[in-house]
């Protein structure tokens, strides 16, 4: 195999690479179905089965160490049927996502007992707007005032300023 003479080359090679695998593995299963005669698992699972066994896969990786894979996990889902689908904040998240979802996908077989598993994902940004976000201690205080009217009070009777 030569040398990649550039990055873009590398990144063109890993992607390729990545569907490979992912293609290889999502192969397998059925053609061992059908060479085998077994028939397909169906069993039909809820957000709740699937929550249960997500926590089982969650406590699996944190005893392996495999902190990143468990805050990916962590995210918010939606199962419908058989799809399950994970909602992620980023592209690190998307790309963790992409190197966990085969051995996630047999995991999640295995323990659902339903050889019909789709994971998926989608890239949702924050719905936190540039301009909510706090970062001098004023902006802290104002917004915690708007919350707590209290705190007003208290901060004019101690004489508590914000900038010194």
């Amino acid at each position: 195999m030569p040398i990649p003479s550039n990055i873009s080359e590398v990144k063109r090679k890993v992607k390729d690479q990545i569907q490979e695998q992912e293609n290889s593995v999502s192969t397998k299963p059925e053609k061992e179905d059908v060479q085998s005669g077994q028939e397909l698992r169906d069993t039909p699972f809820d957000q709740g089965k699937f929550g249960a066994v997500l926590e089982d896969i969650i406590a699996l990786f944190k005893s392996q160490k495999k902190h990143l894979e468990c805050t990916v996990l962590k995210q918010p889902y939606q199962v419908n049927g058989n799809q399950i689908n994970f909602f992620l904040n980023g592209e690190l998240q998307e790309h963790l996502f992409a190197k966990l979802r085969p051995e996630l996908i047999g995991i999640v077989k295995k323990k659902l007992q339903n050889d019909l598993v789709e994971l998926d994902f989608e890239v949702k940004e924050d719905a936190v707007s540039e301009e909510k976000k706090l970062y001098t201690s004023t902006d802290k205080l104002a917004y915690l005032t708007k919350k707590s009217p209290a705190l007003k009070e208290l901060q004019k009777r101690f004489g508590l300023e914000t900038d010194f």
